[in-house]
């Protein structure tokens, strides 16, 4: 692999996650998800989105197996920036997400808005 460019590729990891998309890298690096792509973890969760020297990085949406419901801005694998959690129940938060803060609880958001709407 020279690195000149993104490939697209479909891997299946040992653990049964699996990813589809563009990659990156070289012979010495190795090969890195860089670009668009989709994972879907063995648990349920599915990100698609923007993937960094292979973390999620950019713009993404990822869907938990609860129905939770995160779209918008990540960073080092995190969400952090503007973003919409749509919780289980149907309630929202929108606003700024801040790296490494829980999304467990919901005093520990960013800066933004909680709703009650449900879906």
């Amino acid at each position: 692999m020279s690195g000149e460019g993104p490939i697209n590729v479909s891997y299946i990891f040992p653990n049964g996650d699996k990813y589809e998309g563009e990659c990156s890298g070289s012979a010495s690096e190795g090969v890195k998800r860089s670009g668009a792509g989709k994972h879907a973890s063995a648990g349920g969760v599915i990100y698609t989105g923007e993937w960094l020297e292979d973390k999620m990085h950019g713009r993404g949406t990822m869907q938990h197996p609860s129905g939770a419901l995160y779209e918008g801005e990540f960073k080092d694998n995190m969400y952090h920036g503007k973003g919409t959690y749509t919780f289980p129940d149907g309630s929202t938060y929108k606003g700024w997400m801040a790296t490494g803060r829980s999304l467990t609880q919901r005093d520990r958001f960013g800066r933004g808005s909680f709703s009650a709407e449900q879906r």
